[in-house]
């Protein structure tokens, strides 16, 4: 006799709740369905004896050439160690699937196999197992997205003390970031729609970053559908260097050398003169020329690039950051090439991310997935891999895409064509990417 009931769920306030309240991510609600408006929605939701929910499940259904196939974007939310529960449902989806011709669905669950290099507890993938899921061992192929990320525990920490974790280069980055008085502005659904101007710089900004990276452009509403369609539970933040400001600081520091100078002039000719007074201003004044130095470096690089006309206000990094339940992910983030490498504002704005993150009581910071063998230098994107790493992020490899299959033959198709069908896709995308991104910023 069954023990729970399984019904589509039309109340999506009903379903978000349940999603955050039991550890589900923002790929597993309503808001992330209207994101990827190009796939249709199906809500689940499972109900025990007491009608109590016990279980959400977002599938997102695309149309492959070859059939139907649906997405279970994170995995379904419940406790998967309750094996009832997780045959029950596949039982369930199993009919649904029949019933809407859908040839498979792919589940890749937060179910963690190593940290950091150390195996984990996977026992909760029995019960998907016995639920009918069978398991992808090649973890170089994935259907949506690779099976590794970089996330940052901040769980018993704080800023300060999560700072200490962070590699030397983080700090450094913050340092050379304070020296340009670099600072942020955020915008949430209300705000943007308030300053459209602000999806323009974010958009120019992400256009700079795919034209040096292997990221492929998305089109300008897409960025914006992703934070209004988060409803608040997303944000975009802007990192911005103010002329003004720089050079007003820089004049107060001119003043304040000048002074520690004379100071230190009087001391060194004293007839006992204070050793360790003297250690101090010379330490201060060490910092001071540092910094003016480095302002030195960014005068030189604005005016080459720009001679005579310097913007007053210059954005140099942009991101979106999506925080539910006690999980942020960085969804997106890019830079400008000027000043990439003098004020560091990629460090400075994902520093900004995490503090967010602090002040909203996450306890992981997601810093994203990564392709490839994180450890293998060769690759194209070890890179990015080690520079998420110095946030004190650990190595969170996933146990990767699982498969309820109810068409074999159309699923078989369907993965032998796709290592092609991204190829072709991603190679069009790039070759047409200079003229997409010149006709959306003139939108």
């Amino acid at each position: 006799m069954s023990k729970y009931n399984f019904s589509v769920q039309t109340d999506m306030a009903k379903f978000n709740n349940f999603s955050e309240e039991n550890g589900g991510s923002i790929y597993q609600t309503s808001y992330w369905s209207q994101v990827k408006s190009a796939w249709k929605p199906s809500f689940y939701m499972g109900y025990d004896e007491n009608g109590q929910p016990v279980l959400s499940c977002l599938c997102l259904e695309r149309d492959i050439k070859v059939g139907k196939l649906w997405y279970c974007p994170d995995g379904f939310v419940c406790d998967l160690m309750n094996e009832a529960l997780v045959v029950e449902f596949c039982a369930f989806m199993k009919s649904e699937m029949k019933k809407h011709k859908i040839c498979a669905m792919v589940c890749d669950p937060l179910i963690v196999e190593e940290l950091d290099g150390e195996k984990c507890d996977t026992s909760a993938v029995n019960s998907l197992l016995k639920g009918g899921f069978t398991l992808n061992e090649d973890k170089n192929f994935y259907i949506v997205q690779p099976a590794v990320a970089i996330c940052s525990p901040m769980k018993g920490y704080t800023p300060e003390t999560f700072l200490k974790k962070c590699e030397k280069g983080v700090r450094h980055g913050l340092k050379a970031a304070a020296d340009g008085l670099l600072y942020t502005e955020s915008y949430d659904h209300i705000t943007l729609e308030q300053h459209p101007e602000k999806l323009d710089e974010f958009f120019t900004v992400m256009t700079e970053t795919a034209d040096r990276t292997e990221f492929i452009q998305r089109d300008k509403n897409y960025y914006k559908t992703m934070v209004t369609a988060l409803n608040g539970k997303a944000v975009m933040n802007f990192i911005y260097c103010d002329q003004k400001l720089r050079k007003d600081h820089c004049d107060s520091l001119r003043d304040k050398k000048a002074e520690l100078e004379n100071k230190l002039h009087e001391l060194e000719g004293a007839e006992k003169p204070n050793k360790k007074e003297i250690s101090a201003i010379k330490k201060e004044l060490d910092a001071i020329n540092n910094t003016l130095t480095r302002n030195e470096k960014v005068d030189n690089e604005l005016k080459e690039r720009y001679g005579d006309d310097v913007p007053e206000k210059l954005c140099l990094a942009v991101s979106i950051t999506s925080r539910f339940g006690k999980t942020a992910i960085c969804l997106y983030g890019g830079t400008r090439n000027i000043l990439r490498n003098t004020l560091r504002p990629t460090h400075f704005l994902n520093w900004v991310r995490i503090e967010d993150s602090f002040k909203q009581g996450m306890e992981i910071h997601d810093l994203g997935r990564v392709t490839g063998d994180p450890h293998d230098e060769n690759k194209p994107l070890f890179g990015l891999a080690k520079y998420k790493m110095s946030y004190n992020g650990q190595l969170t490899e996933y146990v990767g895409d699982m498969y309820l299959v109810n068409d074999k033959f159309t699923f078989m198709l369907f993965r032998k064509l796709l290592p092609k069908v991204k190829k072709v896709k991603n190679t069009i995308l790039k070759k047409h990417i200079k003229e997409k991104t010149v006709s959306n910023s003139k939108k």
